[in-house]
């Protein structure tokens, strides 16, 4: 059987001149000018990434990484700090954690979040005050936790079931949508179908706070012989700030493998 699946430096101007034979008083004057071009310090490069782009579930740590360079080359030992700010992004920036780059000028952090935030990391710049940088901005979805378990009604139906738990404060109203396949058994006894096809779309109904659940009862064809495989799908509620908002539920079936 096929468990549920939830469905994540600048170069500076180069300036020539010629001198000429001048009198002393216009000394001075090129020299100003040569300081005045002069290359400032390049800052570093901090980039940042999340390991599922698609999202962890509630209770799962959020994986985050990145690199520290400067022109290409690793900042080894240099102090890093994850900011985030939850959903609805609103709110000021919180440092959450430090580390230090490792020798590759690689970092990474693992935080557990119970919904969508936003996450940069700060490089904190050089006793000198030079040096510091600043990552894009990415962002990290927190999906529902959720179980998808089923029960036989009798010999040619099933009864669906799914089961969420999110933070007290969200609300789901997106619907759920249950998609029942054949399982074509290979030579291990794995499924080896390729894409179910949508049996169920049900209303995701809440049972208390932080707590919701959506059924369906789905016919299995004879030609199953009484194999088959099931998966759910759950798009993004507006306003939950869980999952990511551009995430859709196929129409017509859905992929396996």
């Amino acid at each position: 059987m096929l468990n549920g699946v939830a469905p994540a430096a600048g170069v500076p101007n180069h300036h020539c001149s010629t001198l000429r034979r001048v009198r002393v008083a216009v000394v001075p004057i090129v020299v100003a000018a040569v300081l005045a071009v002069a290359a400032p310090a390049s800052a570093a490069d901090v980039s940042l990434a999340p390991a599922d782009a698609e999202g962890v579930r509630l209770g799962d740590a959020t994986k985050l990484s990145g690199r520290v360079t400067d022109s290409g080359a690793p900042l080894a030992g240099r102090t890093v700090r994850l900011e985030v700010r939850p959903h609805p992004f609103d709110g000021p920036w919180e440092a959450r954690r430090s580390a230090v780059t490792r020798a590759d000028g690689t970092y990474a952090f693992a935080p557990q979040l119970r919904r969508n935030h936003q996450a940069r990391v700060r490089l904190d710049p050089l006793p000198d005050g030079s040096g510091g940088g600043l990552s894009p901005v990415v962002e990290a979805y927190v999906l529902p936790a959720f179980t998808l378990s089923f029960t036989s009604r009798g010999s040619r139906a099933i009864a669906l079931r799914q089961v969420y738990t999110v933070p007290r404060a969200v609300r789901l109203r997106a619907p759920t949508r249950f998609y029942v396949g054949p399982c074509k058994p290979g030579s291990g006894g794995e499924c080896t179908a390729r894409r179910a096809p949508l049996a169920a779309s049900a209303r995701t109904r809440r049972v208390r706070a932080g707590r919701y659940v959506a059924r369906a009862r789905v016919r299995i064809p004879a030609s199953f012989r009484g194999r088959f495989s099931y998966v759910s799908c759950f798009a993004y509620s507006k306003g939950s700030g869980m999952g990511d908002p551009d995430q859709r539920c196929p129409e017509r079936s859905i992929r396996l493998r």
